[in-house]
């Protein structure tokens, strides 16, 4: 009889221990998130094409055009589950603006080896997934639709500075892992892959605007949850993106024949805030 009912007792203590931990998971995506977020972002253009005007003034010949650095600003979003917790939606904001190094040429084809570029990134995700509960883990695998806008300021501070605008959309399937490690403490990782949608670039000082090549686009990350009550937590997270541009169409303004060269893009972004509740 004693053993029986110490058994019990212990199968008590353990289920307990089991639903304490799937309600931190719970809290976890029944929540909104406001965060800080620095972004070291790069950008290179490794073409033996003639962008701009560059080949005005020098040889049809390899260059490396890129910008790299740090920016800032704020990470937004909020998760719940519907229809029985069987559904996972999501849907985040991002903004982060500042200056970073520039490499490169001139509208004129001089060469720049260390300007400064004004940048302000922007974008938005929708996930939409199926839940997988299993006691203190759960798998979400979903699929994402996105927006991203690159805001592009050359030569800041100098009277060739010129803007570029650069958008896509993009879709994307992955899946999101979650493990409550604690009653109060959870850890979540995720991967996607997908592809760009309807790239672009716009230069409004010369008239140009074409679309851009798509491609492959990869997306990771990974977090950590404590909460410090049933309606308050804090989090933090790095988050990897990488995507390119392809090749835009010749367009001729005035006496150039513009283009725009392929190119490559990859941040990694550190961010840490707040969760509510609700």
């Amino acid at each position: 009889m004693k053993k029986l009912l110490l058994a019990a007792l212990t199968a008590g203590v353990l289920r307990g221990t089991v639903c304490a931990h799937e309600r931190a998971i719970w809290g976890l995506d029944d929540n909104v998130s406001i965060g800080y977020r620095l972004t070291d972002f790069y950008y290179v253009e490794p073409s033996n094409t003639c962008a701009l005007a560059v080949c005005a003034n020098a040889l049809q010949s390899p260059y490396l055009d890129r910008e790299f650095g740090f920016i800032s600003g704020l990470h937004a979003s909020a998760s719940g589950l519907l229809f029985d917790d069987r559904v996972y939606t999501r849907l985040a904001y991002d903004r982060v603006s500042g200056h970073v190094r520039y490499q490169g040429y001139s509208q004129s084809g001089a060469a720049i080896p260390d300007g400064v570029s004004g940048a302000m990134i922007s974008g938005y995700g929708i996930r939409l997934g199926a839940t997988f509960p299993d006691g203190p883990v759960m798998a979400v695998p979903f699929l994402e639709y996105g927006h991203h806008a690159w805001r592009r300021l050359i030569g800041v501070g100098t009277a060739q500075a010129y803007e570029e605008d650069y958008h896509h959309d993009y879709v994307a399937l992955g899946a999101l892992i979650q493990v409550a490690l604690t009653r109060t403490l959870v850890g979540s990782i995720y991967a996607a892959a997908g592809r760009t949608l309807n790239p672009s670039i716009a230069v409004a000082s010369l008239g140009f605007s074409q679309g851009l090549g798509t491609s492959a686009l990869i997306k990771a990350g990974a977090s950590l949850d404590l909460w410090l009550s049933h309606r308050l937590g804090l989090y933090a997270a790095v988050r990897y993106t990488r995507f390119s541009y392809g090749q835009s169409a010749p367009q001729e303004s005035g006496n150039l024949v513009i283009m725009e060269p392929q190119s490559h893009t990859v941040m990694a972004d550190y961010e840490g805030g707040l969760r509510f509740v609700f």
